[in-house]
């Protein structure tokens, strides 16, 4: 086999549908072990240099749509529009985000918890801009329409009543089925296509048998290393005073209306700069909890999920202030906490 043949040979390889990048790899490399090895014996090493440079190539090409990351981030318009294409991503991270410009075909996006087999409760909200596109639940045999696409379709008169409109803007939520959940995202036939982003957010949360639930495990107060923990490495850290609490029995959430007057980190902008205060925000915890409206600042610290502030450790200002000073005194300071202890 002259090295011509190998690498027409090798250019021939297609991966299955929905195989991820190591498979490829995998699936490449022992389809083609003959050719190799008539390669290494009459191509020598030119041979076997052109045959891995085409190989990646081939391997990188198939897997420009495929990730194991938490985000993803791709444009529609690079496929030929004639190709109604369905592009796959493999995500294994408990939240990111999906951004798809100028959305055409489909994609079809599985998400899993780990360690796989974790089975979970799955939560993706749309961002304000985003439109293009229709998005479904894949179920086993069939698809669930859960997002209309909010932009106009083949006739630009449609528009969406206001019902749609809220709809396409909420958080929708499904479960997984054997430890995996997929949602199947089509590009809604338009003109302005290239002027379009399909965006959302989503979130995984494993589901803990009954037996083994804490109910009251999200209420509990912080102990020192866990506030330390907290300020060093959570989405939100805040100074503020609570102006109002109010109780959803729908939705068993405490709503709690802050004034802040010190951001010491947020992770996506939830808390925003006022008139009365240098910033404004709302943060979420459980109704379980009973959380009452307490005088004083508080240090505020918690997690950013599809645009929600949830409320982690929440110690008043002057006792973290303390811990912070004793620990760092001690060296058991996971990072710097001169902006509480000078502040």
């Amino acid at each position: 086999m002259t090295s011509r043949m190998v690498i027409f040979e090798m250019l021939n390889f297609r991966p299955r549908v929905g195989q991820n990048c190591l498979s490829v790899l995998r699936t490449g490399l022992l389809c083609h072990s003959r050719t190799l090895n008539s390669c290494s014996r009459h191509g020598g090493g030119t041979c076997l240099l052109y045959l891995l440079i085409v190989f990646s190539l081939i391997v990188s090409g198939n897997c420009k749509y495929s990730s194991d990351e938490c985000d993803w981030r791709g444009a529609g318009l690079t496929e030929e529009s004639s190709l109604r294409t369905v592009k796959q991503l493999y995500l294994q991270c408990s939240r990111g985000r999906i951004e798809w410009r100028y959305p055409s075909g489909a994609i079809r996006i599985t998400l899993q918890y780990s360690p796989k087999g974790t089975e979970f409760r799955a939560c993706i909200k749309p961002s304000l801009r985003s439109q293009g596109a229709n998005i479904y639940t894949d179920v086993p045999q069939q698809l669930q329409l859960l997002i209309a696409d909010k932009s106009t379709s083949l006739d630009s008169s449609m528009t969406l009543n206001s019902n749609q409109e809220k709809n396409s803007q909420e958080t929708h939520c499904f479960h997984s089925i054997n430890g995996k959940a997929a949602i199947f995202i089509e590009a809604t036939p338009n003109m302005l296509a290239s002027k379009m982003v399909t965006e959302l957010e989503y979130s995984l949360e494993p589901i803990v048998p009954e037996l083994e639930q804490d109910p009251l495990s999200d209420c509990r107060p912080c102990n020192d290393s866990e506030l330390i923990r907290a300020f060093c490495s959570s989405d939100f850290v805040i100074k503020s005073q609570m102006r109002e609490v109010a109780h959803d029995t729908f939705s068993k959430e405490s709503f709690i209306d802050l004034a802040v007057s010190h951001v010491f980190r947020q992770r996506d902008e939830v808390f925003r700069p006022a008139k009365h205060s240098r910033y404004s925000g709302i943060v979420v915890t459980p109704l379980k909890c009973g959380v009452r409206q307490g005088d004083g600042h508080f240090l505020m610290t918690g997690s950013i999920v599809l645009g929600k502030a949830r409320l982690g450790c929440a110690p008043r200002f002057p006792q973290f202030r303390r811990i912070a000073k004793a620990m760092t005194e001690k060296g058991l300071n996971d990072c710097d906490l001169s902006a509480v202890i000078l502040g």
